[in-house]
């Protein structure tokens, strides 16, 4: 029966019935229902950029699946070279602040290049590597563990046209990289990211980038292709050789010097600065605006303690002119920021069960206004404007008060004034409307431009890329003429009070710089408007069939993925894994039969979804598991505040290997989160009611009831508090709590290895805790260690030594070591030594 039902769950998980399937030349795609001109599009885009992408590369991964989800305002894309070869589109585009940081004219094209780029690249294999892969199944890619993964793909989208790719933002490539000089992160800091790092995703893909195209630009494409070909052994050979790393056997120089000429090439830019008003380490100013006689900024504040709690403080700063602080607002995932007279607006990305949501809040009046596939908005006077991409049609409403206007083009940003509405399209075009429709500019010169576009006197201005540099530049609507308002410059974003410019631009203070805000004199020098350039690639169409989803997706499923073969504890197995296309469903068989004939049958499944994921285990024995976590709903409070309600269970006939960290057998649980604001502070409360027993008859006794209760907050940019409390309800003497506060001591940035190992942040906790010891016995201790963080590999663990004091017996103590995976509270995993 148990079996049976396993089976039933697995095969509705991957049975996730979308639309269709298309077929073409190269790729299948699979559409969700109402998507099959956007199936049709991706598919003609994909057989037109493919042989480009592998030209580029220097590797055919064979046949593709590319899967499409509409998971609302959400912008991204993954590749997963193993099992099924699988490329998954989200179809909304980057809007706002995020779209100059992630600069691609057409979603559907350049986010293809990019993960067809590591489908390519990380499908890299030698003959040994391709037959062993063929014969079981198993993903041996030597690629997977490169040191460029996102650097080519980076460079790759960055080499179709020059207003595309990460790469041809010079606010966020040379310019970024230029500010970094004083403490340039090492190869090994830019591939671990460090979480307390305000550059954050940057480093890992910007920077990666930047030295693969110096690769490329100082030795050639075809020595990159050659190099991947030589790190895509499967047994290296380059030590045996005499060479220090394969850089050196391929380029000459190992990756340290390599990596020091770089650097080094980077001191020839210039950026000249202006005044600096307002300076702001370690953090991203995304916005500037005037708000009165005052500056307002969008500022998102990272520190140690974002890495000890995963909370960042986004607020609205008020400042001065002079830059002095006046206010801070907290607010939280915010896109954009409008002004109206005295009131504050913003646009904030959300999730709602899996899928997101744009949501307009009024500030101050603390009440949701709108929310949906809301792109851009404005307000003026009260009026509340909006522009809604529909992402089936591919087609914006830009809608107010008294018009309504559709466009075939994605809106990342919008400004209203009176009765003129500018638009900042996808495609690096501005358009100016009248409310009626009647188009009053359509600048088009296929320049990059910077997130934003405003009105100011009698026309817009925005920041465009000139070179190196980004620009302010003023389009005057009366004099039909373009004018730069200052020369090399590395400007995000400006305003214009009076006869100064007032913009956001890096600082090289701290160790790791940061943002801030810049004034100089505002200038008007009159410059000629450029042609757009031809395309680089044409779209064709190409000859496709339609399929069906349901067969394709069984037949996808019943191919195993891996399968080999194991002696393990006197029995002979074979270890089967199926996977589903987009590799978010798993089935595990596992056939045995031991040396007396006995035979034994594993069963197992892991399915994960964007709000929940359940797993399973049985054996023909008769040992089980089963569980499921998730979340039940998300509900947005305010602009600064948000509660999720989540469910958690497991049930277990005995522990086994995917329950053995539970701690419990069977577990039924409902807890609520809430993410808000403490004294200024970002915090998380959680409470959860879980039925907790060993015996599963009597899990839903009054006696199985228990409440966790935890509190977490930052405590400025260095510092973290944390309470946590457990108590069973019908029995109060039953309880625990462990409440710290932990303190930076250091800020290190030490790598061991060859960068294999990060130790980053040194401090002291100091708490109270309820211990229980081995032998039974609790105490009421108060506790002091120090910790120091560590990133291994993709891991972020706590190394703590410390001590403790009997609170009721101050003479009685004891020592511990452990690890954990917060600073705070004491670690998860101890060894006490207690001494009376």
């Amino acid at each position: 029966m148990i079996k049976r039902l396993f089976f039933a769950v697995v095969l509705l998980s991957v049975a996730e019935l979308f639309s269709g399937v298309l077929h073409f030349e190269h790729a299948d795609v699979v559409y969700p229902e109402g998507y099959i001109e956007n199936a049709v599009l991706v598919g003609n885009i994909f057989e037109t950029i493919r042989s480009k992408v592998i030209e580029l590369v220097g590797n055919d991964p064979g046949r593709i699946t590319i899967v499409l989800k509409d998971k609302g305002t959400i912008s991204n894309g993954y590749t997963m070279p193993f099992f099924h070869k699988t490329i998954v589109i989200y179809l909304w585009p980057p809007e706002s602040w995020i779209y100059f940081r992630l600069p691609l004219e057409d979603w559907y094209a350049y986010v293809l290049i990019h993960e067809f780029s590591h489908m390519c690249h990380l499908t890299y294999q030698d003959k040994i590597g391709k037959t062993i892969t063929k014969l079981t199944g198993i993903p041996l890619y030597p690629q997977l563990f490169s040191d460029l993964v996102e650097g080519v793909t980076v460079f790759n989208e960055s080499s179709f046209s020059s207003s595309s790719g990460r790469l041809n933002s010079p606010f966020y490539s040379n310019g970024l990289f230029y500010y970094s000089l004083s403490n340039f992160p090492s190869p090994g800091y830019i591939k671990i990211a460090p979480d307390d790092d305000y550059r954050d995703g940057l480093l890992y893909y910007n920077f990666t980038a930047g030295f693969y195209s110096y690769l490329v630009e100082t030795y050639g494409l075809e020595k990159v292709k050659e190099f991947f070909r030589e790190t895509s052994r499967t047994f290296s050979t380059f030590a045996f050789e005499g060479f220090k790393d394969p850089y050196e056997k391929v380029f000459g120089k190992t990756r340290e010097e390599i990596y020091t000429d770089w650097i080094y090439s980077l001191t020839k830019h210039e950026y000249p600065q202006g005044d600096l008003v307002y300076s702001a380490k370690n953090t991203w100013l995304h916005k500037i605006d005037l708000y009165g006689d005052h500056l307002v900024v969008l500022s998102e504040e990272y520190g140690p303690s974002t890495s000890y709690t995963g909370m960042k403080k986004q607020v609205l700063k008020i400042l001065d002119l002079d830059g002095k602080e006046v206010q801070e607002i907290p607010v939280r995932n915010v896109l954009d920021v409008k002004i109206d007279g005295e009131k504050i607006y913003v646009l904030s990305k959300e999730e709602f069960s899996g899928r997101y949501e744009n949501v307009l809040w009024d500030v101050k009046g603390r009440r949701q206004i709108s929310k949906g596939n809301i792109s851009a908005f404005d307000v003026e006077n009260g009026r509340v404007c909006l522009a809604i991409y529909d992402t089936k049609t591919r087609k914006t409403t830009v809608e107010g008060p008294n018009f309504r206007i559709t466009l075939d083009e994605f809106i990342r940003y919008m400004d209203v004034s009176n009765r003129f509405v500018a638009l900042l399209t996808g495609k690096n075009d501005i358009i100016v409307l009248k409310t009626n429709g009647e188009v009053v500019l359509e600048l088009d010169n296929g320049t990059m431009k910077g997130p934003y576009v405003k009105f100011w006197k009698d026309g817009i201005i925005f920041v465009q890329v000139e070179g190196d540099h980004t620009v302010p530049c003023y389009y005057d609507l009366q004099k039909r003429r373009l004018y730069r308002l200052a020369s090399k410059t590395l400007i995000g974003d400006f305003v214009i009070d009076k006869d100064k410019i007032y913009y956001i631009s890096y600082i090289p203070y701290g160790q790791t710089g940061g943002t801030g805000i810049y004034k100089i004199d505002l200038k008007m020098e009159p410059v000629e408007i450029e042609e757009k350039k031809s395309e680089l690639f044409v779209i064709e169409k190409r000859e496709f069939s339609a399929g069906d989803e349901f067969g394709f997706r069984l037949r996808k499923f019943f191919q195993p993925a891996m399968w080999f073969p194991m002696y393990f504890d006197g029995a002979f197995s074979i270890f089967l894994t199926f996977s589903s296309v987009e590799n978010n469903t798993f089935l595990f068989l596992m056939p045995s039969v031991d040396l007396k004939g006995n035979f034994n049958q594993y069963t197992g499944f892991v399915i994960s979804r964007d709000n929940f994921t359940a797993y399973g285990d049985y054996s023909s024995s008769g040992d089980y598991s089963f569980g499921l976590t998730g979340v039940l709903g998300d509900f947005p409070v305010s602009a600064d505040t948000r509660l999720g309600v989540t469910f958690e269970m497991s049930f277990s006939s005995t522990q086994t290997f995917l329950n053995n960290e539970s701690g419990v057998s069977n577990n039924i649980g409902v807890g609520v989160d809430l993410r808000t604001y403490l004294l200024g502070m970002p915090s998380s409360l959680k409470v959860s009611l879980n039925l907790i027993n060993y015996d599963l008859s009597h899990l839903f006794d009054l006696n199985s009831l228990f409440c966790f209760a935890g509190l977490t907050s930052t405590l400025g940019k260095d510092n973290s508090f944390s309470a946590n409390f457990k108590f069973q309800l019908l029995n109060p003497e039953n309880f625990s709590y462990d409440v710290s506060f932990a303190q930076t001591l250091f800020k290190n940035s030490a790598e061991l290895f060859d960068g294999l190992i990060l130790l980053r942040n040194t401090g002291n906790t100091l708490g109270i805790a309820r211990l229980r010891f081995s032998n039974g016995e609790e105490e009421h201790v108060i506790y002091d260690h120090l910790f120091q963080e560590v990133y291994m590999e993709g891991l972020k663990f706590y190394i703590t030594v410390g001590g403790f004091l009997n609170m009721s017996d101050i003479s009685s103590g004891g020592f511990y070591v452990g690890v954990g995976t917060s600073p705070n509270g004491l670690p998860s995993i101890p060894v006490f030594i207690s001494i009376r």
